[in-house]
C-alpha cells in the first residue's frame, strides 16, 4: 500500500476498513437508503470522513442527491457557475444548492468540470 502512495496512517485506516467488511461489521450493499442516514453509518468508520462519506455514495453508489459541499472543486466550481467574487464557504455551498434538489449529484460533476476549465 505504500508503493501506491498512502501513509501509515492512511494504511491503517484501509486495513480497518477491509476488516470491517471481510468480518461482516460493514456491509456496503446494505447501507441506509436515506443519504444522511448512510452518511452517518460511514463516518463511524476511523478514517472516513463526511467528505470520504459523499464521494463513496455519490460515484460507488450512484446516488443522484449528493452534495460534496466539502470539496474544494465543488466550492470553486459552483462560485465560478454562479459569478460569485469569492468562493463560497462550505454552509454557503449547501444553501446554494438546495434548489437543485433532488439532483444535486449531477450538479457536483459540472461543478467539477468548471473548476479548472477555463472555457467554462
Amino acid at each position: 500500500m505504500r508503493a501506491c502512495g498512502l501513509s501509515r496512517q492512511k494504511q491503517g485506516y484501509a486495513r480497518s476498513l477491509c476488516e470491517l467488511v471481510v468480518s461482516g461489521g460493514l456491509d456496503l450493499a446494505a447501507l441506509p437508503s436515506d443519504d444522511e442516514t448512510a452518511i452517518a453509518e460511514l463516518v463511524r468508520i476511523k478514517g472516513i470522513g463526511r467528505w470520504s462519506a459523499e464521494i463513496y455514495l455519490l460515484f460507488a453508489e450512484g446516488r443522484p442527491d449528493i452534495w460534496p459541499a466539502g470539496d474544494l472543486a465543488v466550492q470553486v466550481g459552483l462560485g465560478k457557475l454562479l459569478g460569485l467574487a469569492e468562493r463560497p464557504s462550505e454552509k454557503d455551498t449547501r444553501a446554494l444548492a438546495e434548489q437543485w434538489r433532488p439532483h444535486r449529484g449531477a450538479a457536483a460533476i459540472f461543478t467539477w468540470h468548471c473548476y479548472n476549465n477555463p472555457a467554462l
